[in-house]
């Protein structure tokens, strides 16, 4: 493949891998050296990176996209403190690309101003200031100045304390999974499950902080007077309401209505929590949450009447609202559902096959409504980075598909910030929706119209949307084209899986390049691999871009802890659903230890 098949195969709105792109301009004759090197949050920490560009001019689209787009994944992995770029300064091309380095990512800008780009690096800055105050920099200097490659620091492989931390749990505790279609919660007393519940909303359509904050907050609130009722007993309207408000389709009035009647019944004898683990769907470090770029805040960041930072310093602070549902020594302990991820797995890996099979670390994705990333390292923590491999881009192609907007089905754009061939419209539920529109409409028309049919999508204004309103349409669209492999037998259903396999792979590669993470393996988690004949098409797909890939489904089979092992034998959940929710009980025990 050489810089012409790029251009065609993009030119066709056909796919092209950032990887593949960075192959091609490495073997070019003529080439640029580009060399950057980041700045940690950590004082005296830094990470080095080099790559090519064409010398010559090219296709600038593909080129420009290549080049920011490569910052722009380091940008969403590590956040960091600054950037220094070295380049040949005689080369007019990558003078060209540097000198709007500044304008492209909008580091002088307010981040309200800041498109694009520049909204990674809205995350950088308040990473920064929740830390150790000050902004995000970018540095440019000529290629000749830069500094002689320095290696890692040693890589030292610790034990950990997963088994510990199974093995001491006790007392009243509660995990909460929030993502973007639902919230689980799973709560346990002692080593037993008390109960689970789930929850559906959707918060990218909330244009308040109190909308979000109110429904985690009620529903925590539920638990504690469940497991006030199994302990102290309580009256028939009390069972009936519990019943009502634990049961999947309650609504948030079910639920308010059952606290509410608990609160006058129990008054202050209700049990308060001894733990709260708890994953949100954004950049969380040291217990805050400082991201406030993700999708799931679409409706609160677009609310002109609102001042959004007030707002989400209340959010940021959503350790401390937590608190208040527990008792004095309570522990409150939040991280990204990533990094849950991560922690989950690396728990009941180690717990039922022993520290040696974690020892490289584990990496983790949740393939939901969007891709979430998790990395437990060797040394057992969760590095304190933003990690938003959602935002990583992975396709300089599908141009035809870039001039949708983002809201449309058929859009390759990202939701949050219009960058388009990003993650999030590639691996998540809506890279589902997205390529089952793409080849169904082409060689499978009676699919296309069985989705119309059966409400999955409907035409509106010239663009193609999931309903979310009066009936949310999303879980019922993805189950339905995850079911079409088998009922079909059909190679363009299997494609869509197939290609899911490869955008992970080519994630895999970027998080290699970036990372280095020692361990090679990815566990998967979330809706899109509890179907087994996806995910081994997706094994499939992953195998042809990345051999020494190696990826494993957190299911049944990873079930080993004693709560763990609850959830494997429930009869109306699975451990594909709620492993994050019980895997935060054991998070929020590890902060107690």
């Amino acid at each position: 493949m050489g810089m012409k098949d790029l251009i065609e195969t993009a030119k066709r709105d056909e796919t092209v891998y950032i990887s593949d792109a960075q192959n091609v301009f490495n073997n070019l004759n003529d080439k640029s050296l580009i060399y950057l090197v980041m700045d940690l949050i950590e004082t005296g920490q830094s990470r080095q990176y080099s790559f090519y560009l064409p010398e010559a001019a090219g296709d600038e689209t593909l080129i420009k996209d290549f080049f920011y787009g490569k910052i722009y994944n380091i940008v969403s992995s590590l956040g960091g403190r600054k950037l220094t770029v070295y380049y040949d300064t005689n080369n007019r091309q990558a003078e060209k690309l540097v000198s709007k380095i500044e304008s492209i990512f909008g580091i002088k800008e307010t981040r309200k101003k800041r498109k694009g780009y520049g909204r990674g690096i809205n995350v950088a800055d308040r990473l920064n200031e929740a830390l150790y105050g000050g902004r995000f920099s970018v540095e440019t200097k000529d290629i000749g100045q830069r500094p002689e490659f320095t290696q890692n620091e040693e890589r030292k492989v610790k034990t950990s304390k997963y088994i510990d931390t199974v093995d001491s749990l006790c007392g009243l505790m509660c995990g909460i999974d929030i993502g973007g279609t639902d919230i689980k919660i799973a709560v346990s007393k002692e080593d037993n499950i008390v109960c689970f519940k789930e929850y559906d909303w959707f918060p990218a359509s909330y244009t308040r902080v109190d909308d979000i904050l109110g429904p985690v907050t009620e529903l925590i609130k539920l638990v504690r007077i469940k497991a006030t009722y199994d302990s102290m007993g309580g009256n028939e309207m009390m069972h009936k309401l519990l019943e009502i408000a634990l049961g999947k389709h309650a609504g948030l009035e079910d639920i308010k209505r059952c606290v509410s009647f608990g609160e006058s019944l129990y008054k202050n004898r209700i049990a308060m929590l001894d733990g709260i683990g708890m994953c949100f769907p954004d950049v969380v470090v040291r217990n805050k949450i400082v991201g406030g770029e993700v999708s799931k805040l679409k409706g609160v960041r677009e609310n002109s009447s609102l001042d959004f930072e007030k707002g989400f310093k209340r959010l940021s602070d959503f350790d401390l609202i937590l608190k208040q549902q527990c008792s004095k020594d309570g522990v409150v302990k939040i991280t990204n559902d990533g990094p849950m991820a991560a922690y989950t797995a690396a728990v009941e890996l180690a717990y039922g096959e022993g520290v040696e099979r974690i020892k490289a670390g584990v990496f983790a994705h949740t393939l939901g409504t969007e891709l979430g990333t998790g990395w437990v390292d060797e040394k057992g923590e969760i590095p304190e980075i933003p990690l938003e491999v959602y935002n990583y881009v992975v396709d300089l192609g599908s141009y035809k598909q870039r001039k949708y907007e983002c809201d449309d089905l058929r859009s390759v754009k990202n939701f949050n910030t219009d960058v388009p061939g990003t993650v999030q419209k590639y691996t998540s539920q809506y890279g589902v929706f997205r390529l089952a529109i793409k080849y169904f409409k082409k060689e499978r028309p009676d699919l296309y119209n069985e989705m119309f049919e059966k409400g999955f999508i409907v035409a509106r204004d010239g663009g193609l949307y999931v309903p979310t309103k009066p009936v949310d349409m999303r879980k019922a669209f993805l189950e339905f084209v995850m079911s079409l492999p088998d009922r079909e037998k059909c190679p363009v259903c299997e494609r869509i899986f197939r290609e899911i396999g490869e955008y992970l792979a080519v994630i895999w590669i970027e998080t290699e390049n970036i990372l280095t993470p020692l361990t090679k393996e990815r566990v998967l988690f979330g809706r899109l691999v509890k179907n087994r004949t996806c995910f081994k098409l997706m094994k499939e797909g992953a195998e042809k871009i990345a051999p020494g890939m190696m990826l494993s489904v957190a299911n049944e089979d990873m079930a080993n802890t004693p709560l763990m092992k609850q959830l494997q034998m429930h009869p109306d959940y699975t451990v594909a659903q709620f492993a994050q929710a019980v895997g935060a009980i054991y998070f929020a025990q590890s902060a107690r230890l």
